[in-house]
């Protein structure tokens, strides 16, 4: 396994590539996921578990925006590098609206600590508090380099090809 997590957005039956993180899930694709999240089937690993999430493609946008807004004026991590993700985080989301859902598919995160269907209800869990999880992001950015954070946030790697192929 590559050990990453895809995010895909899926307008009418398609399903569009949005972006992969090695290793983690990182905030920006919770946040994403977190408005009318429903656990779902995989749309690329054959499990017959709902071992992925599904939210408001249109609701997460625009919570994902607030969010890096409050982060830019909170100051932690340095203003130009952020201006320029969030910049380009934006002209790659507005090029995809039209999309119903964000689809997140964990399963290979999931794996390290047990079944994937047991971590995607964690992860369920995790969207549907997105405050706590907000806050705990926050916390954790305490302990880390302010030349590091950028790379916790997940908004670096957008996508238009991923490693695996939706059906």
């Amino acid at each position: 396994m590559a050990n990453r997590a895809y995010l895909y957005a899926k307008k009418d039956k398609a399903f569009v590539a949005i972006s992969e993180y090695n290793y983690d899930i990182p905030i920006a694709y919770k946040i994403l996921v977190s408005c009318k999240t429903k656990r779902v089937r995989s749309s690329i690993f054959g499990s017959p578990f709902k071992i992925a999430l599904r939210g408001n493609f249109e609701e997460g946008v625009e919570r994902l925006y607030a969010f890096l807004e409050e982060l830019k004026q909170k100051g932690l991590i340095p203003e130009a590098e952020l201006d320029e993700k969030i910049e380009e985080t934006k002209t790659f989301l507005e090029k995809h609206r039209g999309c119903r859902f964000f689809w997140l598919e964990g399963a290979e995160i999931y794996e390290y600590d047990g079944p994937a269907l047991f971590g995607n209800l964690k992860m369920h869990r995790q969207v549907s508090g997105i405050g706590t999880e907000i806050a705990n992001f926050y916390r954790e950015l305490d302990g880390v380099k302010p030349d590091e954070r950028m790379d916790l946030i997940g908004i670096q790697e957008w996508a238009d090809c991923l490693y695996y192929e939706t059906d």
